[in-house]
């Protein structure tokens, strides 16, 4: 504070809400992430049969094939002003931190067979709320037509619509998500099943990474995974790089890039082996995959990550080359000059 009047800051504070999913006889614990920022317009509430709040805040629906139940969120406008928001409905996958993530895929992984945002419609998508006022969003689950085992996890997602700008200040998108998980009535519950695909090399926030690529092709939840990676240069038994990572999660029947960081060294192009093992709720797993590194992509992520030391062997190897020149120079300067000299003595 100076002269008594206080300074004004454009302060942009996120709040992290955590929805915590918890289906009780089969899941433990699957999270929905909500972001938010300090000056948001409009917050929500999901609905039990009778109109009343849904105290858990998603909706574990079990039912038979062909079953149809319908499903309400409130959504209150806390602003002056009419707002417009936006709900959509998608499927669970599982982003690259290792989360379940219910803001929408471009393209789902294979082996998903039943779409959330094909079982659930919504009575309006796009949805006007009066000043101080407030709406309720309904929906329709149906239930896939045929038996199914197993988990269907997805989300409704409710944003406000339209670019905020206030005096230059960027501000983060206002999104909500209420779970939804769909089970049929006395299916056996189903286990996980992790495969290991494509290994390759990417970067992280210009950070050097080896990316293993790992699928959950069941439809089940896991709802705790913990993996110990290990990276070995082919024919030798000492790992160059490892990596541990706790408390992961996947939606059923998705995939995610597990970042395997490399450091501060380069990386170096050749032939190496990738082994994980993994703990996924009561399974353990031991995967291992071959991968070559080329010479170009090798130089490439080099030239662009931001972390690197300096390759002590090439410098030093450098210092001997220009050691060894400049003692040859020298000693050529001196042989000619004591040449010289003596020729000059002898005349």
């Amino acid at each position: 504070m100076m002269g008594g009047k206080p300074i004004r800051q454009n302060v942009i504070v996120i709040k992290l809400l955590v929805m915590t999913i918890v289906a009780y006889a089969v899941l433990g614990g699957i999270k929905v992430n909500v972001y938010a920022d300090n000056r948001n317009n409009f917050s929500i509430q999901s609905l039990n049969r009778d109109g009343e709040v849904n105290q858990q805040g998603f909706y574990h629906l079990i039912g038979q094939p062909g079953e149809k139940q319908n499903i309400a969120i409130k959504v209150f406008n806390a602003s002056e002003n009419e707002i417009r928001v936006k709900a959509t409905v998608n499927p669970a996958s599982t982003n690259n931190n290792g989360i379940p993530n219910y803001a929408g895929e471009e393209e789902y992984d294979s082996s998903l067979k039943y779409r959330m945002d094909e079982l659930i419609s919504l009575e309006n998508d796009e949805i006007k709320i009066p000043a101080s006022d407030s709406v309720i969003v309904k929906a329709t689950v149906s239930f896939p037509d045929e038996d199914w085992e197993g988990d269907v996890l997805g989300g409704i997602r409710i944003t406000e619509e339209g670019e905020v700008k206030r005096e230059q200040t960027v501000v983060h998108e206002v999104a909500y998500t209420v779970g939804v998980l769909l089970n049929q009535k006395e299916s056996p519950l189903v286990e996980n099943n992790l495969q290991l695909h494509e290994v390759s090399t990417g970067q992280r926030n210009y950070r050097n990474h080896i990316e293993a690529n790992l699928q959950n092709n069941a439809a089940t939840i896991i709802r705790e995974m913990n993996i110990k990676a290990e990276v070995f240069e082919k024919e030798n038994d000492m790992p160059i790089y490892t990596y541990d990572a706790y408390d992961l999660r996947m939606a059923p029947n998705s995939n995610f890039d597990l970042g395997i960081p490399t450091g501060n060294q380069p990386i170096e192009a050749g032939d190496y082996l990738l082994k994980l093992v993994i703990k996924a709720d009561e399974k353990e797993y031991r995967l291992q995959k071959a991968f070559t590194i080329s010479t170009t992509e090798a130089r490439q992520l080099n030239q662009s990550a931001v972390n690197l030391t300096k390759n002590t062997n090439t410098f030093i190897r450098y210092l001997i080359i220009v050691s060894l020149t400049l003692v040859v120079l020298v000693f050529y300067v001196w042989r000619s000059m004591y040449k010289r000299m003596n020729n000059t003595i002898n005349k």
